[in-house]
């Protein structure tokens, strides 16, 4: 007889990732193909970051520092938490991932919503754990007052996931909202954790939206914050994030944590990317310009498009040019431009695009000018 998987794991689909440039060029016989699909920095990583990463190359056969000493120490001052009050992963995800399995066990019980980041969906069913999922509210933010209703009604569940922006639909929560939860949270009478994703507080200019670090020094029991070099940082492909609160909370997981998950390209990068305010601050302002750009085309086109705190924006095609989000996914490709469709968000009409550089984005505009004549 074959081991067999257990059932949650046969029924577990796997997080689907934006298509390749690479496989798109070889696919199509593209020279330049434009990829507005995975939220990524357009400008690339910091130079300083790239400067600090070729350095290292010379001592790639040596094993990385298992503690991050000194990544931890420049957080420590940025943040003002203690050294120990980070737990660093390959990208958020991966710290979700080893929280996830510290403090959950079959049986137990999660809160997220629908259409959020499918990490903490796959790392919860992947332990067996029951997730609970409500929908959206009418604004297409996380519902906290039903997520609160959950918490109080099920007292198995234990942990609840937060994406403040949420991705993919760029939405987010006040500090009304987000502490309302907070409170039903430290009312339940049990221990409890609420993974707060900032993976894209670098982007809000909305100043409702609540500061993370405020919030994880004013319910340090509650509370883990989750961070990534993956969108401002623009260092999505050496992989690294982190997740910070109360040491003693991360100090169980930091044991299963594997001692290299970090290679020595990602510290360094991620520490030369923290020291360059430069490159921040015209990441910042490209997103911010690559927004009204984009404003612009869907007042133009009367696309039905949600308002964003991110780098990116959902789109109704379905509304706004007849077609699916696939259906624009896939007429997109040959011409060189790939979107994001999220069809597996639950949101079939909806076509996420990330902002690009002006150029990018221009060329993406032009794609989709293309495909509403044609209708």
């Amino acid at each position: 007889m074959k081991l067999q998987p257990p059932q949650y794991i046969q029924n577990l689909k796997p997080y689907r990732p934006g298509k390749p440039i690479e496989e798109t060029e070889r696919e199509f016989g593209l020279k330049q193909v434009v990829k507005l699909a995975s939220n990524e920095n357009p400008l690339g990583p910091s130079p300083k970051a790239i400067e600090a990463m070729k350095t290292q190359l010379a001592d790639s056969h040596r094993y990385p520092d298992a503690n991050l000493f000194y990544l931890r120490q420049t957080l420590s001052k940025i943040t003002k938490m203690s050294p120990e009050s980070f737990l660093f992963g390959a990208g958020s995800d991966q710290a979700i991932d080893f929280l996830v399995k510290t403090y959950l066990t079959p049986g137990d019980e999660a809160v997220t919503s629908e259409s959020a980041f499918v990490a903490f969906k796959v790392n919860a069913s992947a332990q067996g754990v029951q997730l609970h999922e409500t929908p959206l509210n009418k604004d297409m933010a996380f519902d906290l007052e039903a997520m609160g209703q959950i918490v109080t009604d099920h007292p198995n569940t234990k942990m609840a996931y937060i994406a403040n922006p949420n991705n993919p639909t760029g939405t987010s929560n006040t500090a009304e909202e987000v502490i309302a939860f907070l409170e039903t949270v430290r009312r339940c009478g049990r221990p409890f954790l609420v993974l707060l994703d900032y993976a894209y507080w670098e982007y809000v200019t909305d100043p409702s939206i609540p500061d993370p670090y405020k919030l994880q020094k004013d319910y340090p029991d509650q509370v883990v914050v989750l961070k990534t070099f993956s969108k401002i940082y623009g260092l999505g492909g050496v992989r690294i994030g982190y997740a910070m609160g109360n040491s003693e909370i991360l100090e169980p997981a930091q044991r299963i944590r594997p001692p290299f998950s970090n290679h020595s390209l990602s510290l360094v990068g991620a520490q030369a990317a923290l020291g360059d305010q430069e490159f921040l601050d015209r990441s910042f302002s490209i997103n911010e310009a690559g927004k009204k750009q984009w404003q612009d085309f869907f007042k133009t086109h009367k696309f039905d498009v949600l308002p964003t705190q991110g780098n990116f924006y959902l789109v109704n095609v379905k509304r706004s040019m007849g077609l699916s989000g696939n259906e624009v996914f896939q007429k997109s490709l040959p011409k060189g431009v790939i979107f994001r469709a999220v069809d597996n968000y639950g949101l079939e009409d909806f076509l996420r695009i990330s902002i690009g550089t002006k150029e990018e984005n221009q060329k993406a505009m032009d794609v989709l000018s293309t495909l509403i004549q044609s209708k």
